[in-house]
């Protein structure tokens, strides 16, 4: 007895002192931001590393470890450029991430700045492509000439996997099923090689990719076509060293840090770009809102420590609308659509209650990186559709995704029993392959689906069924593409977007109004979002301490949760990251 008291008191001692440490740790998230005064003749050092996103629905949270995001950078750089107190932004680009859209719209904005007359000036010690073309949009870039530096300039490409002969080998089965003969979405499941039809999709878009990027190095850069060939196709080292990329026309000064310092800022004070608060701006009644609308589009909201929180859903999306319509102050809307689609019923709902919003007020849809299948199928109604050229858009197709594991079930000698009443009971059970009645069945549902997603596009973008029929077949586009075949009216980001809805709403002097509000842990907190318990500190550990390993299978056990609640998905035909 004795023995079951201590084993007791032990079990509340532990759980006591993780209490204790996680209020400690709680305690210890909340350090007051440091109250910086900004000097006259001030350089913003903007640092790029890790993975950057649209849009961080979460801030001053310790174990969410997120780079800023493009948007927040590309409004601290509009403040910036009519701060007087501001003299230049030093760009660092170090080892950038973001996808090829988002990285067009901030070199875009950093031209912006350069164009009032304020100084922008590129400092390199390592970096690659993406870096390096966010760097070429500086008045002069400085290099480290160091033999451990270095600029990779590789080009733009794609790998995607193949997975039928590994499933063929474990027993998992996969059964796809396309409307639209370039709907490629699945297929890795179902196939060992590229179809040609995806192939030819994916090559166009590597090629429109390309085609931006080398234009945009060759006007920032004067390089001429046999620069390009030279730098891209001709040389022989990966890592371009100092002298070479002078050689180049790369970069212009070589120097380390502390050269570089003297040579630019010399006594001007140098002030993190994190740690700049603008100036706040002056109350404006009217207002242009903006909705990040991030990632899959699914039936269920992500909990904040499931590694990407980002998810497109009913509740979240329709919440917003709700909101923005009860605000009078709201002249217009901005939807930015950053997402390769998911639930079909879910994009629908969201489209149904845009439409309804939009007989109030202008819809005018941005598009991020991705903007294709449920995420083009929730933009097709507005008013007015921007895209970057490097947007990835289209897509307009439907896809079923059946998984079974009855090869691998009857080889472990485990037998499934099924008492049904009912035609389609146990319709998608994991234990048996679909029967040909039931592959039918749902071959009948994605035409039904497919027809109306057509139906959407030709009243929405003003074209005839004849004309959608062709650009439809879940073809991806980039942004070039889709302005040239009608998805898409014109070729531009954010700030765009938001001065056509306002002129849509007739409204001159407006201010700008983002959501989701961004959350600290408090409001998580209050909103009882989090739990104070032992199983949360295993979470937060799971969350500062994840791998590409463990994201791809978590990525992939979610496509599997997802297809097996709802089978017919409008989905991009990968999770395309174009290098």
């Amino acid at each position: 007895m004795k023995t079951f008291w201590k084993v007791v008191l032990w079990i509340f001692a532990v759980i006591g002192l993780l209490m204790i440490l996680l209020i400690i740790i709680l305690v210890n998230s909340f350090p007051s931001k440091p109250k910086v005064k900004v000097h006259q003749n001030t350089y913003l050092e903007l640092s790029l590393g890790g993975l950057h996103y649209d849009y961080n629905e979460y801030e001053d949270i310790f174990f969410i470890k997120e780079a800023s995001s493009i948007g927040d950078i590309c409004r601290k750089i509009d403040c910036a450029m009519q701060d007087s107190r501001i003299k230049g932004i030093i760009l660092k680009p170090q080892l950038y991430m973001g996808g090829w859209a988002l990285t067009k719209e901030l070199h875009d904005k950093l031209l912006e700045f350069k164009e009032t007359g304020k100084e922008l000036v590129a400092y390199i010690d390592f970096t690659y492509d993406k870096g390096y073309y966010l760097a070429s949009t500086a008045e002069k870039i400085y290099f480290n000439p160091s033999s451990t530096g270095g600029i990779v300039l590789s080009g733009i490409g794609l790998e995607l996997n193949y997975y039928e002969g590994l499933m063929d080998k474990i027993g998992i089965e996969m059964t796809v099923l396309h409307e639209g003969k370039f709907k490629g979405t699945g297929e890795m499941y179902d196939r060992k090689t590229m179809s040609p039809e995806l192939e030819e999709d994916l090559t166009n878009i590597v090629d429109g990719l390309y085609e931006v990027y080398i234009a945009d190095l060759q006007m920032s850069r004067n390089l001429t076509n046999k620069d390009i060939t030279a730098i891209f196709d001709e040389r022989d080292e990966y890592f371009l060293s100092g002298n070479q990329a002078l050689e180049m026309g790369l970069v212009d000064h070589l120097g380390n840090e502390q050269e570089f310092k003297a040579l630019v800022m010399k006594d001007d004070p140098v002030l993190k770009f994190s740690l700049y608060e603008p100036h706040k701006t002056k109350f404006t009644y009217n207002k242009i809102a903006v909705i990040y609308a991030q990632g899959g589009i699914t039936l269920t909201e992500a909990g904040f420590l499931e590694g990407n929180y980002r998810r497109i859903t009913k509740d979240k999306t329709l919440r917003l609308l709700d909101r923005i319509e009860k605000m009078k102050s709201v002249k217009g809307l901005v939807l930015r659509v950053d997402s390769g689609g998911g639930s079909s019923i879910i994009s629908d709902i969201i489209l149904d209650r845009l439409e309804e919003l939009n007989k109030k007020i202008p819809v005018v849809v941005s598009m991020g990186n991705v903007a294709a299948s449920g995420g083009y199928w929730i933009s097709s109604l507005a008013d007015y559709i921007f895209a970057q050229p490097t947007t990835i858009t289209g897509s307009i197709g439907v896809v079923s995704m059946i998984p079974n594991w009855q090869q691998l079930r009857e080889w472990a000698e485990v037998n499934t029993f099924q008492i049904q009443r009912g035609k389609y009971a146990n319709f998608f059970s994991l234990n048996f392959a679909p029967s040909a009645q039931a592959i039918s069945a749902l071959q009948k549902d994605m035409h039904e689906i497919y027809v109306e997603f057509k139906d959407l596009v030709a009243r929405g973008r003003h074209l005839p069924l004849t004309e959608v029929e062709e650009i439809a077949q879940g073809k991806i586009w980039t942004g070039v593409q889709a302005v040239e075949n009608g998805l898409v009216d014109e070729l531009g980001g954010m700030d765009q977007a938001i001065i056509k809805a306002a002129e849509l709403a007739g409204i001159e002097d407006y201010s700008v109004l983002v959501m989701p509000k961004k959350k600290t842990l408090i409001d998580i907190i209050l909103n009882r979002e989090i739990s104070l318990s032992a199983i949360t500190l295993l979470k937060i550990y799971g969350a500062m301490n994840s791998n590409p390993l463990t994201d791809n299978i978590t990525k992939t056990l979610d496509l599997i949760k997802d297809v097996q609640r709802e089978p017919m998905q409008l989905r991009i035909p990968y999770k395309l990251e174009i290098q």
